[in-house]
This record gives structure tokens, C-alpha cells and sequence, in this order.
């Protein structure tokens, strides 16, 4: 893989996990429910779909070749938004 596309590919897995945060933030409060089935079926097809758009756009960008760090990359900054988030509210 050339380096022009995998600095694109960090560049966007690094953006993605933002965007994929403030999404997931924006509809928590809808997601949530008091039935454990109904909130689990809601996470599942939230993670589901924000996976398929991921996947996707990775075919357009390097033809689908996704490397663990891509997909690190995305996780830890999702994961460093919502914890930034949740000690802000704390």
C-alpha cells in the first residue's frame, strides 16, 4: 500500500472515530430503554451500521485493505471522546 493512501486511511479512520462519537452521544439518550432486549437490539444495529459505512468507504478509499491499526486508530479515538465527555458531565 502506497503511503499517500495509508496516511489518508489513518487520517480518515482518525476522523471517523470522532464522527462515529458525536453520533453515538447525540442518540444515547434514544437508545436507552428500560427493557435490556430493546437496548441491547438498539447498540447492536448502532454498531451494526456505523461498521457498514466504515467498511464501505474503506472500499473506496484503499480497495478495502484494512490494517489493525486503522481500525485501533478509530476505536481509541471513540473511546477518548466519550471518556473526555464523560468527565466533563462528572
Amino acid at each position: 500500500m502506497e503511503l499517500k493512501i495509508q496516511i489518508i486511511s489513518f487520517l480518515f479512520s482518525f476522523i471517523y472515530g470522532i464522527i462515529s462519537s458525536i453520533i453515538y452521544l447525540k442518540i444515547k439518550k434514544y437508545t436507552l430503554s428500560n427493557n435490556k432486549k430493546v437496548e441491547f437490539m438498539n447498540n447492536f444495529f448502532f454498531v451494526l451500521i456505523i461498521t457498514l459505512i466504515y467498511f464501505k468507504i474503506f472500499i473506496y478509499i484503499n480497495e478495502g485493505i484494512i490494517n489493525i491499526y486503522f481500525l485501533l486508530i478509530t476505536v481509541l479515538t471513540f473511546v477518548y471522546i466519550n471518556y473526555i465527555n464523560f468527565t466533563k458531565k462528572m
